[in-house]
Formats: structure tokens, C-alpha cells, sequence
């Protein structure tokens, strides 16, 4: 056995079979990027997922694959991400990092239709010093070096998402490229172009506890091969846990289960049954484990059980004070009419004779300014007309102080600001007209001690 047939042996075993240059994986329903680009930012967010997927461990160290992978969604149409491969098996081992990006169409409030690339590089070395020979002899012993080719990679995809229903379908290794070992132009390695479908549908049974049943398909056509799909159903309650079945055609049948562990963590673990021809020399486990970390955006966040009770009650807590504010508003209105029937009511005890002297007498008694625009607390203008004013305060405090400190005598006194110069007054009276009520509001307001009052005449056309 020398080097040239060993590595076409290795050559056409791994041509000939897909799975030894893309690893088919039990949880891929939840990272479907790692086959299809334009699945990346799929979900609002940023989500890290690792998968660690072995087989095959009868015979030496089996086959062993790690994806970690990365992805988020960018102003609600452009997903970027990252993700990084690595698998060894027997002789061979590669290391691969596809940098990802998709572009998402919205077609309704429901649907979208993405599409995606996923560019990097693929390392592939083999090692002949692993290599497992029957004859001492054999003249590979003594080539025990390693051989090394890096060649450039695409990926393509698109998907499609309709009201829970998913489908995507994608085309790894595009390129084709083939790597050459040596002089040996018959001694080379293909990434072989595939065709990778995925049909999926979110069915929710209850979507006030987030209980969801999910069936899922995956079908892959690779030139020269098998056609191979994998079909599986899973039940799972959002919050808490997942649990499912797969059979993969030819190959097995597999239960997969996983639990929230912590908020936005998932723990997932696989198991395949082998059921073909092949299942009675390989008793090995041919398991999966993955971990998968979500940070959910601020929308997401708002959506969360605990968070939008809160959000619920603080809004809850909110109109009940817009509604004790309403109130009040009306009370003071309500208050305000009576007190100004009372104070016309009062003018027959207004003192008369000639020592008593009139506040209002012409024009020259008010106050006024062309350029003030008032309005109430409520943000709503206030009425023209005329104004018994207490005081004006830059900071409504000092306006709230003098509210409390009056509002014994003036029950309907108020606050109302203006916008001119950004000063709260406080207003005892109000009047659409010039007579005694106005008047005497005005004396009773003139008896305040330690107060300066006076009348404001307010006319915003």
C-alpha cells in the first residue's frame, strides 16, 4: 500500500459519502444558519449557539464535529453573523470560518423573504502519521508527514417565512473547489456542491403558555449521492423544555431533549439508534450536545411574562393618575363656578361708603402682555378673559406652596403656566368679564397678608 492509493481510497470514501464534508446535525431546527446562510438574524436578537456532534466511536476516535456560530439581526433587514466548523476523522481534519450575511424583504406584517451568503475559508490537512496500516512494512511508515490545503468557500441561501411556516432552501460549497496534493493530479479533494432544503411549521397549541409543536423536514441532494432526508416533530413549552423524535432515511432513528437551564440559556442533548446494515458493528454513542445563549432585543425583552406584567402595572398605575388628575381638573372647574357664585352672592356684604376703596377702576388696574401665552397643567390653553393672580414662581413648587397655603379662601385657586417666560401663576380668581365678581375677588385678594397680588387682563387672539 503506498501514499498515492491510500489517499485515493480516503478520496473516494469521502466523495462518496456526504456526511464525511457536511455534518448533519439532530438540532439544526434551531441554528438554521449553520446550513443556510439567509437564516441568519432569523430571530430579532443575538443568539450563540455550539454544537458538538459525534459518531462512529468504534473506530479509532470516530468522527467528531464542533460548530460555534453567531448571528443578529441589524435595523430589522440585514443579519450578520459568523461561523466557525471543525471535524477530525481518521487521517483527515479541517477548520472552517464563513463570515454571514443576509438581506430580509418584509412581504407583509407576517412574512418575509431573505437572502443570504456566507463567504470564507476551508483548511484541510491530513495527517499520515495517524494513519492505520496492517503491514509494518508498509512503505507508508516512513511518510509520516503532513500535508495541508486552504482553499477559498461560498455558501447561498434563501428563505422564505409566512405566519409560523418556514422554508428555506441552500446550495454549501458553491464553488466547488478542489484542492490538489502534490504532484499527484489524480490525488485531490472536492468540496462537492449540495442542494439543502428545510420545511418547517410552527404550530402553537397555546399561545398564551407558549406551547408550540414544531415538525420539521430537512432533504439534501448531493451529485453522485443518495438523496438523504431527515424528518422530525418536536413538542416544546417555551419557558421550560423541549422533546422530540427524527428519523434520518438510511441511517437512524433519534430522541432529542433540552431545558431552559437558566433565563436565555438552552441545553440541548441528541441520541441516534443506528437502524441500518451497519448498526452491528458500531455500539459506540452517536450523540449531540448543544448550547445555545440568547440576547433578546428590547422589543423581545418588553414581551417577556414577568416584564410585561410589570410594564402592564406601571401603565395601569399611570391612567389611574391621569384619572385622579382629570378629576381634580373637574373638581376645580366645578369648585371654581360655585365659588364664583358665592363671591357674587358676597357682594352684598361688600362693604360700602366712601372708605372703601374700588380695585378696578379703569384700564390702568391690569396687567397685560401681547406676547403671553397661557395654558393649564394639562397642556390644554387657557380662556381669555380676567385673572386674579396670587404670584409667579420659576420652579411650580413655590406655585404649589402658595396653592395650599390659600386654598382655605380660594377654593378653586390654581396653577396655570406661561409659556412666555416659563413662570407657574397662581390663579385665585377667573372672570370673562369686568364686574363686581371681579372686584371683589380682588378686594378679598388684596387682604392676603405677605402676598402681592393683582389682576391680569389675558386676550390671545
Amino acid at each position: 500500500m503506498n501514499k498515492k492509493l491510500l489517499l485515493l481510497a480516503f478520496l473516494f470514501i469521502g466523495i462518496n459519502s456526504m456526511a464525511q464534508q457536511i455534518a448533519m446535525y439532530n438540532q439544526y431546527h434551531l441554528t438554521p444558519r449553520i446550513y443556510n446562510p439567509s437564516y441568519v438574524g432569523f430571530e430579532k436578537g443575538v443568539d450563540i449557539s455550539l454544537i458538538r456532534n459525534q459518531k462512529w466511536g468504534n473506530y479509532g476516535e470516530g468522527f467528531n464535529a464542533n460548530n460555534l456560530s453567531m448571528g443578529f439581526l441589524l435595523k430589522d433587514k440585514h443579519g450578520l453573523g459568523i461561523n466557525l466548523y471543525n471535524d477530525f476523522v481518521g487521517i483527515t481534519s479541517k477548520l472552517q470560518a464563513n463570515l454571514l450575511y443576509s438581506y430580509r424583504v418584509q412581504l407583509g406584517e407576517n412574512a418575509f423573504l431573505a437572502a443570504g451568503a456566507g463567504l470564507g475559508v476551508v483548511d484541510n490537512r491530513l495527517d499520515f502519521s495517524n494513519a492505520l496500516v496492517g503491514d509494518i512494512n508498509d512503505p507508508i511508515l516512513t511518510n509520516t508527514g503532513k500535508a495541508r490545503r486552504t482553499m477559498f468557500d461560498l455558501n447561498v441561501g434563501l428563505n422564505l417565512y409566512w405566519a409560523g411556516l418556514k422554508f428555506g432552501v441552500s446550495v454549501p460549497q458553491v464553488l466547488g473547489s478542489k484542492l490538489v496534493y502534490g504532484d499527484m493530479t489524480t490525488s485531490y479533494y472536492t468540496l462537492e456542491r449540495q442542494i439543502i432544503g428545510n420545511l418547517g411549521y410552527e404550530w402553537r397549541l397555546n399561545a398564551d403558555k407558549n406551547i408550540v409543536l414544531r415538525p420539521e423536514l430537512l432533504v439534501n441532494f448531493t451529485p453522485g449521492a443518495p438523496f438523504q432526508y431527515n424528518g422530525g416533530l418536536y413538542f416544546e413549552m417555551e419557558k421550560y423544555f423541549w422533546v422530540g423524535g427524527m428519523y434520518k432515511s438510511g441511517y437512524a432513528v433519534g430522541i432529542n431533549v433540552g431545558v431552559n437551564a437558566i433565563k436565555n440559556l438552552k441545553v440541548g442533548v441528541a441520541y441516534d439508534f443506528q437502524i441500518n446494515s451497519l448498526a452491528t458493528f458500531n455500539n459506540a454513542p452517536n450523540a449531540e450536545l448543544m448550547l445555545r445563549y440568547s440576547i433578546p432585543s428590547k422589543v423581545e425583552e418588553v414581551q417577556d411574562g414577568a416584564l410585561m406584567d410589570s410594564l402592564m402595572a406601571a401603565n395601569q398605575a399611570r391612567e389611574d393618575s391621569l384619572r385622579r388628575v382629570i378629576s381634580n381638573q373637574n373638581d376645580d372647574i366645578s369648585n371654581l363656578n360655585d365659588t364664583n357664585q358665592i363671591l357674587e352672592d358676597s357682594l352684598a356684604k361688600w362693604p360700602k361708603g366712601d372708605n372703601v376703596e374700588t380695585p378696578i377702576d379703569d384700564n390702568n388696574d391690569f396687567k397685560t402682555n401681547a406676547g403671553d401665552h397661557f395654558i393649564e397643567l394639562n397642556n390644554n390653553d387657557s380662556g381669555n378673559g380676567y385673572y386674579v393672580i396670587g404670584g409667579a414662581f420659576a420652579e411650580k413648587k413655590n406655585a404649589d406652596a402658595l396653592v395650599r397655603k390659600i386654598k382655605s379662601k380660594f377654593p378653586s385657586a390654581r396653577i396655570i403656566k406661561n409659556k412666555r417666560n416659563d413662570l407657574y401663576y397662581v390663579m385665585l380668581y377667573y372672570s370673562t368679564k369686568k364686574g363686581e365678581g371681579l372686584a371683589y375677588a380682588s378686594y378679598k385678594a388684596n387682604q392676603l397678608p405677605d402676598e402681592e397680588t393683582w389682576i391680569l387682563y389675558y386676550n390671545r387672539k
